[in-house]
């Protein structure tokens, strides 16, 4: 996207607060120093494909919203809300504000300002079903028959990976934790069942019952790929 279609899509009043924010916080100078520079990153911020236009810093060729909160919040709720009826989901605001803006982990900062909207909130139909009694988990006979499956996400970038899958057998509590990329679109199921592959079920037989802290459907889905995948 050419510049001057980017600044037709937003409005004066965002573009000048990008513009105070670029002028007068110091890191936004250092910024522009380091990539004036050639740097590759500043500190944890990764600086590839990052540039300057008219004192402005970019992220490909969208414009990069840094260390300014409010402002994030300000977009996230001009995007989110625009339609009275039927407020946007957390997919559909975070794919609009990626069509102009960038900031670092956009999807969390949009998932906690719907969480916290009160018409989503008050407008969502529970899905879950009446309360049942608690079942436990069976006693396992055989190591790596089941396991406990679960990603630590949101981490400082290190070596290019900014997540972890851990992998933990029920029975011996014995462990895989398996570096990885995740991104801000989402966890996909081929990743995470090729990951499995090539770091747990190399060495172990394959599991008859997985724990995930992702729906049932993710859970399903992965077992097939899984199961196409060795067999």
């Amino acid at each position: 996207m050419k510049i001057a279609d980017l600044k037709k899509n937003i409005s004066e009043s965002i573009y000048k607060q990008i513009l105070k924010t670029n002028e007068i916080n110091e890191n936004c100078t250092l910024l522009r120093e380091a990539i004036a520079r050639n740097e590759t990153q500043y500190e944890d911020i990764k600086l590839k494909n990052c540039w300057i236009q008219n004192e402005i810093l970019y992220y490909d060729s969208q414009l990069w919203i840094l260390f300014n909160k409010l402002l994030q919040m300000n977009l996230i709720c001009k995007m989110h809300d625009q339609f009275l009826i039927n407020y946007f989901d957390i997919f559909k605001t975070v794919k609009i504000i990626k069509r102009n803006y960038y900031w670092s982990f956009m999807r969390k900062t949009v998932d906690h300002y719907i969480r916290n909207c009160y018409i989503c909130q008050r407008s969502k139909t529970s899905k879950d079903k009446s309360n049942e009694l608690l079942h436990s988990l069976l006693i396992l006979e055989q190591q790596w028959q089941d396991i406990v499956m679960n990603f630590i996400i949101n981490l400082f970038d290190s070596y290019d990976y900014n997540a972890i899958l851990t992998v933990i057998c029920r029975l011996s509590k014995k462990r895989h934790y398996i570096s990885c990329i995740i991104d801000d679109e989402d966890i996909t199921v081929k990743k995470t069942a090729e990951m499995l592959i090539q770091w747990v079920y190399w060495t172990h037989d394959l599991s008859s019952f997985i724990v995930f802290d992702q729906d049932t459907q993710f859970t399903f889905v992965m077992i097939l790929v899984l199961s196409d995948s060795v067999f």
